[in-house]
């Protein structure tokens, strides 16, 4: 599976079977568009705008709802469990935490202001990769210190169930 960043919260997901594309831009192809707000509906085919379970092309979506206008999006790509979170205001309820059970790629968005809401939202979830989606270079510098990383941005993370980290957690951030 692919892993690739193309805009402010638009990531690309590229399984064996399907390519998955959360807040695509308009004109966007994809297999699978998936919007975190309700109320952007962009394109009618192949498209979810909110909470509910799916099955697509061999692939479980979960949308979560986390606020009247934001989805979280849970799905499963090549026996890999992905969670997708952005503009979170408030630790997830046991209710979301069960259905996001089990993640192993979290993909969250990161503000300074929110600093301590993303480290427990990140606490809660335990996953073992974590892609972080900044708006500065601030930002970074504070998750690579955060953890006590020094990771290079990359353009695509390429990893498969095998390759996932088992006794630590791993950051990864895209460019």
């Amino acid at each position: 599976m692919d892993i690739t960043y193309s805009d402010k919260n638009t990531i690309k997901i590229s399984g064996k079977t399907a390519d998955v594309v959360i807040n695509a831009s308009s004109g966007t192809k994809a297999d699978l568009l998936l919007f975190t707000d309700p109320s952007a509906k962009v394109v009618p085919e192949k498209s979810f705008y909110g909470p509910g379970e799916y099955e697509v092309m061999g692939m479980m979506v979960d949308g979560v709802e986390i606020a009247a206008s934001n989805t979280a999006y849970s799905l499963v790509v090549d026996d890999m469990h992905i969670t997708y979170a952005i503009d979170l205001n408030t630790a997830l309820t046991d209710a979301q935490l069960e259905r996001m059970d089990g993640v192993d790629i979290l993909i969250i968005s990161v503000q300074d202001s929110k600093a301590d809401l993303m480290n427990k939202i990140i606490s809660q979830v335990e996953p073992k990769v974590l892609i972080p989606i900044m708006d500065s270079e601030a930002e970074l510098a504070k998750i690579k210190a955060e953890f006590g990383k020094d990771s290079e941005p990359i353009d695509k993370y390429k990893v498969s169930k095998k390759d996932l980290p088992t006794d630590n957690q791993q950051l990864v951030i895209l460019k």
